[in-house]
């Protein structure tokens, strides 16, 4: 492949041919061949692997592009053959994932979009845990926790269950009995507490507070239940 855009190394061609190139490119900024990007929560674009192909400006010829776009760079890859665009899309969309870290909120860096197997990508939709969630985990036999797991017919669907403690993988965990009776200032003393108790003696809205808490934790893991693309 050859350079006509680059941050990092020499153009291989003229300047007229690599802004002829790059014009192509955006007009097909919305209809690429293959795409992988990271979209922030503005809406910003921060890494964008795109797959083009058009006819060369200067022979007609087929074509093909590999254009990476970082906010420091852009590397804009130019071939012949089909096979080797291909290989260096992919090539370029794992190497940015191998160096994936975490974002602001402590989640697993993902991409917004990518047809690559293998890397972090988008999310299904993830459930919240409600208050009913709560007063189940709280009528649970044993020492249970609420827990995120997959199910539906092809394993990928998350759902928030209920689980013996010491059976639930950690990272997946969300909340405990013993956490949430903690948090109503409950014990089991006097006997076992029973959600009819618990909700009793919520005068301040603790229960669905907690429910919430739990739900900030759904994100987190769904990073350790999902570490390639789901869409």
């Amino acid at each position: 492949m050859r350079n006509v855009i680059t941050t990092n190394s020499s153009p291989d061609v003229d300047a007229d041919y690599a802004d002829q190139v790059a014009a192509i490119l955006d007009r097909q900024r919305h209809s690429c061949e293959r795409e992988s990007t990271i979209v922030n929560e503005d809406g910003e674009t921060t890494l964008s692997v795109t797959l083009h192909t058009y006819e060369s400006p200067d022979t007609g010829r087929t074509m093909w592009a590999v254009d990476y776009y970082d906010p420091a760079s852009r590397e804009l890859e130019e071939t012949a053959d089909e096979a080797e665009a291909n290989a260096r899309y992919e090539e370029l969309v794992r190497a940015a994932a191998a160096n994936f870290d975490y974002d602001r909120h402590g989640y697993q860096t993902r991409y917004t979009t990518t047809d690559v197997d293998g890397v972090p990508g988008p999310l299904p939709y993830l459930p919240d845990v409600e208050t009913e969630d709560v007063a189940g985990l709280i009528d649970a036999p044993g020492s249970p926790a609420l827990y995120l797991t997959l199910e539906g017919d092809d394993g990928d669907e998350p759902v928030v269950k209920v689980g013996q403690e010491h059976e639930v993988p950690f990272g997946q965990r969300l909340l405990t009995r013993s956490e949430t009776l903690a948090e109503l200032s409950l014990s089991d003393e006097q006997g076992r507490i029973t959600s009819e108790a618990a909700v009793a003696s919520d005068q301040h809205g603790m229960l669905a507070f907690i429910a919430h808490r739990a739900t900030e934790q759904v994100r987190a893991a769904a990073d350790v239940l999902f570490t390639v693309p789901t869409a």
